[in-house]
């Protein structure tokens, strides 16, 4: 474990991104970063993190916002339940705890939206706390070089890889292990390995197996965007972020370039974007966030 914590360790001295969370020391910057890097590749979380933390410098000013303005700022980030649940993770930190996010790591996994990794990313580079983070990079990672499988998100139990993960990180090390392991998999051991590129490709016990030509397989493939539920409620929302104010429902879906034969479809999703706090309808009419936070009045004068 020694040497391929060192090994690992020099590459990434050799080869560190300088995001800007990684060396603030702020937990709402961890927060938004880890948040933003949910399903999503690094290269698009700058973006999103400089957007929103440009628009909402501080965990209150966060909360403060109204739904509408928390979404036009996600912008076309993708998975935007995921700005809707750092909204509401702001406004109960505001409520119940001072306007800080929590040290603890049961307190922040109380928060909505927040999971292990998302916690350990707040503790390791908001708190510098120790605290083993583990992504899908990661998972890669210590499931190749330790264990030996080629597509450890499908192989290797869960509980090896976060055991594994704790062991490997020593004390006072984190925020650089696990930045180390993310970068590492994303841009080396990555889903079709660059093993003649590899620090420690003599240490991995997955390498005599991809030496003799074992590949490894695909997870999942995602499923058909064009056409796809997806691509209409993302039409949707971006219509509506682009939006002046309310629209009726009929412009809406003018505007989405809805035919009519999927307007039955496409008016159904808009229900599941209400459901899921991104939009509200009433009456015909209809905008972006939550109708209790749309501004007044939300109908035009006709």
């Amino acid at each position: 474990m020694g040497r391929i914590r060192s090994r690992l360790l020099e590459w990434y001295d050799a080869h560190l991104q300088d995001f800007p969370w990684r060396t603030a020391r702020d937990p709402y910057a961890a927060l938004v970063a880890a948040v933003a890097a949910q399903q999503t590749q690094m290269s698009r979380v700058l973006p999103t993190y400089e957007r929103w933390m440009t628009a909402f410098p501080t965990l209150r000013a966060a909360a403060e916002a109204d739904r509408a303005a928390v979404l036009r700022a996600w912008g076309r980030a993708g998975y935007p339940r995921r700005a809707v649940a750092l909204h509401e993770t702001a406004r109960r930190c505001v409520a119940q705890h001072d306007g800080r996010l929590p040290a603890d790591l049961d307190a922040l996994l109380a928060l909505p939206g927040v999971g292990p990794f998302t916690a350990a990313i707040v503790l390791c580079f908001g708190y510098g706390i120790d605290a083993p983070a583990v992504d899908t990079n990661i998972v890669r990672v210590i499931g190749r070089v330790v264990f030996g499988d080629l597509q450890p998100a499908a192989e290797t139990p869960r509980g090896a890889i976060d055991a594994a993960a704790a062991r490997l990180l020593r004390p006072g090390t984190a925020a650089r292990w696990n930045p180390a392991l993310m970068d590492y998999g994303a841009r080396v051991c990555t889903p079709r390995p660059k093993c003649g590129e590899c620090v420690v490709a003599s240490l991995c016990a997955a390498r005599p197996r991809f030496a003799a030509g074992a590949v490894a397989e695909p997870v999942r493939a995602q499923g058909r965007f064009d056409g796809s539920d997806r691509q209409w409620r993302g039409r949707l929302l971006r219509v509506l972020r682009e939006a002046d104010g309310p629209l009726r429902l009929g412009a809406l879906l003018k505007a989405a370039d809805v035919p009519a034969e999927e307007k039955p479809r496409v008016r159904a999703l808009l229900g599941t974007l209400c459901a899921d706090g991104l939009a509200w309808s009433d009456g015909g009419w209809c905008g972006l966030g939550s109708e209790a936070q749309a501004p007044a009045p939300r109908r035009p004068a006709r």
